[in-house]
C-alpha cells in the first residue's frame, strides 16, 4: 500500500491518483471503525506511514477499488463533487453519512510537491483512526453504500462498467447534524471531511450517482 519513489511535483493527474488512493483506503477504514463486518475480515496495514486497517475479503476489496478507480477522471474534471460513504438501517433508511468534498484545482500551474499532498492526506487517516468517539452508535444490521454527488449527470456514466446510476434521493436536504473531521486547503487540492446525522427530510432531490451492488 505504500507508493514507490513519487516524483517532486504533482501534475493534476497525480493529485487525483492520490486522492482516489487515499479514499479507497479511508473507506476501508470506516467499514473498520464502524465495525459493519466481523474484524477477522481486515487485516493491519500502512499508508502514508499511518497504521490502517485493509480488507482481506478480495470481492468487497475490488469492489471498492473498482468504483473508486472508476470516478477518477471524473473527480479531476470537477464533476463530482463529494463521495460520502453511507450507512442504512435494516430499513434503508440512512442514519450516518461521511461525506469527503473535493476540489482538484485544474488550474494549479505552480510547483507542489507530492510529499506535501501526502502529508496532507496523512493527517486525513490519522484523524478518522480516532473518530470513533465523535459518532453514535450504529443499529443492527447495517449496510453501506458509496455515493458521489455531481452538479450534472457525466455524459460517459454509461461507460464506467455500468458501476454507477442516477439516484434522486428525497433526503438529507435539511440541514442535518454535522461534525467536522478534517479539512484542508491548497492551491492544488481541497478537501472537507465531516460525518452528518439526520435531523430532517426534504421533498426535494438532488443528483447523485450511486455504486450499483
Amino acid at each position: 500500500m505504500e507508493r514507490g519513489q513519487a516524483s517532486a511535483i504533482a501534475s493534476p493527474g497525480e493529485v487525483t491518483d492520490l486522492l482516489c488512493e487515499f479514499l479507497e483506503v479511508a473507506v476501508t477504514l470506516l467499514l473498520s471503525i464502524r465495525k459493519l463486518y466481523p474484524a477477522e475480515i481486515f487485516e493491519r496495514r500502512r499508508h502514508l506511514n499511518v497504521p490502517v486497517q485493509w480488507i482481506r475479503h478480495a470481492e468487497l476489496r475490488d469492489h471498492i477499488h473498482s468504483a473508486l478507480t472508476s470516478l477518477h477522471s471524473w473527480i479531476q474534471q470537477g464533476i463530482v463533487e463529494k463521495v460520502a460513504v453511507v450507512f442504512f438501517d435494516s430499513n434503508q433508511t440512512p442514519v450516518e453519512r461521511f461525506v469527503f468534498k473535493l476540489n482538484v484545482n485544474q488550474n494549479f500551474a505552480a510547483s507542489l510537491p507530492v510529499n506535501d499532498i501526502e502529508y496532507s492526506l496523512r493527517t486525513f487517516l490519522i484523524k478518522l483512526s480516532v473518530s470513533e468517539p465523535l459518532l453514535r452508535p450504529l443499529p443492527q444490521d447495517c449496510t453501506f453504500e458509496i455515493i458521489a454527488y455531481s452538479k450534472l449527470l457525466p455524459g460517459d456514466a454509461s461507460d464506467k462498467g455500468r458501476l454507477w446510476i442516477s439516484a434522486d434521493s428525497k433526503q438529507w436536504q435539511e440541514p442535518a447534524e454535522i461534525t467536522p473531521i478534517k479539512s484542508m486547503t491548497s492551491d492544488a487540492l481541497d478537501v472537507e471531511l465531516y460525518v452528518e446525522h439526520p435531523s430532517a427530510v426534504d421533498q426535494t432531490p438532488d443528483q447523485q450517482l450511486r455504486l450499483e451492488n
